[in-house]
């Protein structure tokens, strides 16, 4: 999250779906990591704004010791394993060699977070460029694909940007995928993908 972009329309849409989906129970104990990628700028009325935007409680909000663009490992093992969390890098998820770190989040450090609660879902947010949201989605689930790893996705997506609600929990992946049929309707078709995703690829 940049703080430039901090109370654009892609806030608003974002704080919406979660609060839907934790008011019906398909995201437990959310935590919101913004990956701030100019920390030093932010003061404690952005914050505040952020938190509302999300429709989160500010307490929800996650603050760091170690910086992300010095200890990325350090900074990562700071995130609790308990409850469900909102990853907001500037971009999303890198599917190749970046120029900046600290706008993407690795497919290493996502399966990391996965992996430290099978049952927890984790949120990312992912902005597309030049491609179909549906393709962009479908190179970052390749990316993050492992022999020994298995994980499920749904995602919420719009024209340029997309919600990728990931889990190695089917169930939780289901939950999401329902809640947000039972909201849009018979939009849900075009709006709504999941996948689950093995050694044998995308499905």
């Amino acid at each position: 999250m940049h703080l430039q972009y901090l109370g654009d329309a892609l806030d608003h849409w974002k704080g919406s779906v979660f609060e839907h989906l934790q008011e019906s129970g398909a995201l437990r104990d959310l935590r919101i990591d913004p990956m701030a990628s100019d920390l030093a700028a932010w003061e404690p009325e952005d914050w505040l704004l952020f938190a509302r935007l999300l429709r989160v409680r500010p307490e929800q909000i996650l603050h760091h010791d170690h910086p992300l663009d010095r200890d990325r490992a350090r900074y990562f093992g700071e995130i609790p394993s308990s409850g469900d969390l909102f990853v907001d890098p500037d971009t999303g998820i890198a599917t190749s060699r970046v120029k900046s770190a600290r706008q993407y989040l690795f497919p290493a450090e996502v399966r990391s977070l996965l992996s430290a609660n099978p049952n927890r879902l984790i949120v990312v947010y992912q902005h597309v460029r030049a491609v179909r949201v549906r393709t962009r989605v479908q190179q970052v689930l390749a990316c993050l694909q492992l022999d020994d790893f298995r994980f499920a996705c749904c995602t919420y997506e719009s024209g340029t940007v997309a919600l990728l609600f990931l889990s190695q929990s089917d169930a939780r992946v289901e939950e999401v995928r329902g809640s947000l049929a039972a909201l849009l309707g018979r939009h849900a078709e075009t709006r709504v993908y999941i996948a689950s995703v093995d050694h044998q690829g995308v499905a």
